[in-house]
């Protein structure tokens, strides 16, 4: 796992800075920093609108550790971690680091388990219903099937 405090972080580009903003902003994360001070800016840098930066790929093992560490964003982590996955172009791993690639890899592993321990839980919503089993799609190695549960519209009956 890449260090947070690794100058190799500005190598990486996110959606609106670099890669060193996005370990700033999980750095935050990991010091216990209220989610309101960072998670909107780390997930519009590793995912907007469904565009994947290449900071999202050493980010991943960061992602799922917090989620393990921190049960009241798990759900958000994760979240965020499977959308990265399943709108992620296969073509960008090529560029990527074999020990990021691997790193990568080894997150959506070490997150199914998280995932599925949160559909255990009756849902409060459908949305969240939703997102949960498009991330589930996605750490499984279903990207499509992920895209698709994401493009669902529910409507209550």
């Amino acid at each position: 796992m890449l260090s947070l405090e690794d100058p190799q972080w500005s190598k990486f580009s996110a959606n609106y800075t670099d890669g060193s903003h996005v370990a700033a902003l999980l750095s935050r994360a990991e010091n216990g920093e209220d989610d309101a001070c960072w998670y909107d800016d780390l997930h519009q840098e590793l995912c907007h609108q469904y565009t994947v930066s290449e900071a999202a790929y050493p980010a991943a093992p960061h992602l799922v550790r917090l989620a393990q560490l921190r049960e009241d964003l798990r759900k958000h982590l994760l979240v965020l971690f499977g959308v990265c996955q399943a709108f992620s172009e296969p073509s960008a791993l090529e560029t990527m680091p074999a020990g990021i690639v691997d790193e990568w890899r080894r997150s959506a592993e070490e997150a199914l388990p998280l995932v599925a321990d949160l559909l255990k839980h009756k849902q409060p919503n459908p949305s969240n219903l939703l997102y949960l089993l498009s991330t589930l799609a996605a750490v499984s190695g279903y990207p499509a099937l992920a895209r698709a549960i994401e493009a669902v519209d529910y409507q209550a009956e």
